[in-house]
């Protein structure tokens, strides 16, 4: 492999003049630094990041460990921290738990051997000490869409508990009181949230809290359509749900397509994402949106604001806000169809 020293040696200057136009530090006159750029050119140089990264002790490099890369709406997020970390000459690694507090161990281990600056994370809430023992190590650490009990590191998230309770509103004054819920796991904040969001909607008007409605699974496909079918089978069935995440949404209607529902006609539906397919879907989908875009570029800025100042501050929490977007898979029950004519 060609070193700074063949460089050197090709170019007739010394080694410490061929590294200060490598590496972009110090003076050099500008023949003198063509002639190094030459000879690195013919040698067919490439710098060792790992090397370098050892001297400077940074890696310019970031992780971003997401829950599950089929979803879409992490999609978004991986696009739009990757476009702020370029933009600032740092590097992605994506990795994926699989919303599995096992294999998101597995992946923090392998990121803290590859002495990654910083962290970008929607975490399970099983490795807590895995994440504080990252961050004694100098791995700078934010939170989106989730935040970890106890963790004492930045977060970027949205008010989840207000965006569910709109959405649940909705439903009640179009008429409906037997409302079901797939809030997803209540495990992680999002699911507790969300499922909080519905009781207080219900509460707020008068409407008794039902267990047998909620079915709190995963938010992943795999349990998904089974936690659906389970619900939308009890007797009597809701007349709505509410799916707190566009993959349980996907599964309600995969559910009513197969037991010859029709939306809204015969359930009405309501969801927490707005991902793409809802706005295009027959019938459009009425769902709780939540700016993840904005979301994701803010916590890379954040993080990047951690990086590159060396003053110490307390953990930042942002909350964004959601809004509901209302389309047409909501419908009124028969008896409140003359109101919602007026």
């Amino acid at each position: 492999m060609t070193t700074v020293i063949d460089v050197a040696k090709r170019a007739g200057v010394s080694v410490s003049t061929a590294s200060r136009v490598l590496s972009g530090h110090g003076y050099a006159a500008a023949i003198t630094r063509q002639r190094v750029l030459t000879a690195a050119e013919e040698l067919g140089y490439v710098p060792n990041q790992v090397a370098r990264s050892l001297r400077l002790n940074r890696t310019r490099m970031i992780g971003l460990l997401i829950a599950d890369i089929e979803n879409s709406f992490y999609s978004v997020i991986a696009k739009n921290v990757e476009s702020v970390a370029k933009g600032a000459g740092y590097h992605v690694v994506l990795c994926n738990s699989n919303d599995d507090p096992k294999e998101e161990r597995e992946y923090l281990d392998l990121l803290e051997t590859m002495r990654l600056d910083g962290l970008i994370i929607t975490p399970t809430a099983g490795n807590r000490r895995v994440l504080e023992r990252l961050q004694r190590k100098g791995i700078a650490i934010v939170q989106i869409d989730r935040q970890v009990e106890d963790l004492r590191a930045d977060a970027i998230l949205v008010d989840n508990e207000a965006g569910a309770a709109s959405a649940v509103a909705y439903l009640i004054a179009a008429g409906h009181t037997r409302i079901g819920v797939l809030s997803g796991s209540l495990e992680v904040t999002t699911g507790k949230q969300r499922l909080a969001g519905y009781k207080r909607a219900l509460s707020e008007h008068g409407i008794p809290f039902s267990p047998e409605l909620v079915k709190a699974g995963s938010f992943r496909k795999d349990n998904a359509m089974e936690d659906a079918r389970a619900l939308i089978e009890i007797s009597p069935s809701p007349t709505a749900v509410f799916a707190a995440n566009n993959i349980l949404a996907e599964a309600c209607l995969l559910v009513f397509a197969d037991l010859g529902i029709s939306v809204p006609q015969d359930m009405s539906l309501i969801a927490f994402d707005d991902v793409r397919w809802m706005s295009i879907k027959n019938p459009l989908i009425t769902t709780v949106h939540q700016p993840i875009a904005d979301m994701a570029c803010s916590a890379a800025e954040l993080l990047l604001r951690r990086l590159e100042s060396k003053e110490i501050s307390q953990p930042t929490t942002i909350i964004f806000q959601p809004e509901l977007i209302i389309r047409s898979s909501v419908a009124p029950l028969p008896e409140m169809n003359a109101m919602f004519s007026l």
